[in-house]
């Protein structure tokens, strides 16, 4: 009995001592300086995209065959001005047709079916975009759903926000490693974000609103590019 006590007593400081070499180690990560910076850039656009809306209402076979009419017009009219090439249809469906209550005290009533077309158009040449919304709403088109702007600079331009980016990320790290009374170690890492956003032109005009007066002027809306970046460096406190 008193040879399994000594035993017991010597062994278990030994299994204390392998438990504690194979215990990872617990040390705190070293500190650490974060910041974030954005730049921008804004240029003009040099292509577009025209979503053309085509809607005919009536019985469910006939909305359809007058939508398929108004598609075939227009289409037509794109290709004399040379760009039958650049249109496509987008989308079409054909459902029920819900009008609202004049004096919106009752719900929606069905009306009918209506069919739905959206003609997309794609152009390099921006002074086009007038007479093409023009042309189509001219031969039966019921609306624009949107003129969205695009330009081939935009990686260029993103690549240039994110050097400025990362040159405020760098210039407020350096600031405040100061204010703490250290400087700034190298980088620990770093992420980017980008967010291209394109300013679109949204615009709906019924045919009974086309004066015949000349195209439609459009104003190409500039884009505006933002790039994003989140910057860890190591903090080196002063000795």
């Amino acid at each position: 009995m008193r040879t399994a006590i000594l035993i017991a007593v010597f062994v278990a400081p030994l299994a204390l001592r392998a438990q504690a070499a194979s215990a990872p180690s617990l040390a705190p990560a070293p500190p650490y300086v974060e910041t974030s910076g954005y730049g921008e850039r804004r240029i003009a656009p040099d292509r577009a995209t025209v979503m053309i809306n085509v809607t005919a209402k009536g019985a469910a076979a006939a909305a359809a065959a007058e939508n398929g009419r108004i598609q075939a017009r227009v289409i037509d009219t794109l290709r004399a001005l040379g760009f039958g090439n650049a249109a496509a249809i987008a989308s079409y469906n054909v459902g029920p047709n819900y009008e609202p209550d004049p004096a919106g005290n009752r719900a929606p009533r069905l009306s009918g079916y209506a069919a739905r077309a959206a003609i997309r158009v794609r152009v390099t040449d921006i002074g086009a975009i007038g007479p093409i919304i023009d042309a189509a709403l001219a031969r039966g088109a019921t609306g624009v759903d949107g003129v969205f702007y695009e330009s081939s600079g935009a990686e260029a331009a993103r690549r240039s926000a994110l050097s400025e980016a990362a040159t405020m990320a760098h210039a407020d790290a350096e600031a405040l490693a100061r204010a703490l009374g250290g400087s700034l170690g190298p980088v620990i890492s770093a992420t980017t974000t980008a967010d291209s956003r394109r300013y679109e032109m949204q615009m709906t005009r019924s045919v009974s609103g086309v004066s015949g007066g000349g195209p439609m002027p459009i104003v190409p809306s500039e884009i505006l590019i933002i790039a994003g970046t989140q910057v860890r460096w190591q903090f080196i406190a002063a000795k």
